[in-house]
């Protein structure tokens, strides 16, 4: 591929990105000039292309052929590990003002393998902007250093927006440290249910075992999703203590069939099993399950529930 082919891969980026089905009557992306476009982009591994993507940088006005630019740029990176790519990325948040062009910079950066210097990306977490915030901190979650962790500590203590807390709290699951842990336990009252379900996984990435009691009580949780990632913490740092509200809430859950498919007690499963020869109540239980409840559970809980058995 020549630079002019290049050039046209990125404009049809563009292009329209669905077609109409006359057969079904239906619209597809499969097939259509942009999502073919991507899919070629997705792949590129020649870096003599990282070239001819900076030239077109410094001649596109438009910000839409920009974000393309920054999007085939890191899909380089990401196939090639070729270092220049996020070097040029982290130099361009400084550059551009568009807040779609920022996201995608920041989407690209979030990609790569290593990123050397999180401090232009920081800067973006005081932007105005909730797209270049939010793709900021999801940035950072790639980013383990002291000052990337003090910053996102920062987000989650003085912002009131759910997003840029469930944000922060999913990039401190991966990069924080013991540090986090008094910031993040105030979250565990939120109003949002999904900051409250964020804090539990952060705690249960951060704070493990020590911080049991907090995963029992979060069963108890008005909001499903955190009762969900409870289990999963309980799962992950649960002793005998747990079995009761464990117990519970399995009992609970297939009190009656459920309008929707979830995968929810699969953890609660491999948690129950480990005591099953120990405790009759377990026993009990897992045997109600086989002969009273098959046809409640999904069938993610389903294959759970067996595999969790051998």
């Amino acid at each position: 591929m020549n630079k002019k082919e290049l050039l046209d891969l990125i404009n049809e980026m563009d292009g329209e990105d669905t077609i109409y089905k006359e057969e079904d009557g239906t619209y597809t992306n499969e097939g259509a000039p942009s999502w073919n476009a991507y899919e070629k982009v997705w792949e590129l591994t020649d870096t003599t292309y990282i070239s001819y993507l900076i030239d077109m940088l410094k001649t596109s006005k438009k910000e839409s052929l920009k974000s393309n630019i920054y999007f085939a740029l890191g899909k380089i990176g990401v196939n090639t590990g070729d270092k220049r790519v996020v070097d040029i990325l982290l130099k361009q948040i400084d550059k551009e003002t568009n807040k779609h062009t920022l996201e995608s910079i920041l989407m690209s950066i979030e990609e790569q393998a290593v990123i050397p210097d999180a401090s232009s990306i920081i800067k973006c977490l005081d932007d105005d902007r909730w797209v270049v915030r939010h793709s900021a901190i999801s940035a950072l979650g790639r980013c383990k250093s002291s000052d990337v962790e003090d910053a996102l500590i920062e987000v989650i203590r003085k912002s009131q927006d759910e997003y840029d807390l469930f944000y922060a709290l999913g990039s401190l699951s991966n990069i924080g440290s013991v540090k986090s842990i008094p910031y993040i336990l105030p979250l565990f009252t939120n109003t949002k249910g999904e900051v409250r379900r964020s804090a539990v996984s952060a705690l249960d990435s951060l704070g493990g075992a020590a911080y049991l009691p907090l995963y029992i009580e979060a069963l108890g949780d008005r909001s499903p999703h955190v009762k969900s990632y409870a289990l999963l913490a309980i799962k992950n740092h649960g002793d005998k203590t747990a079995i009761d509200a464990v117990y519970k809430r399995v009992k609970t859950v297939l009190n009656k069939k459920r309008k929707i498919d979830s995968d929810e007690l699969v953890p609660a499963f491999e948690f129950l099993n480990q005591y099953k020869n120990a405790d009759h109540k377990v026993q009990n239980l897992l045997n109600w399950i086989k002969l009273k409840k098959w046809d409640f559970l999904s069938e993610r809980e389903k294959e759970g529930f067996n595999n969790s058995a051998n």
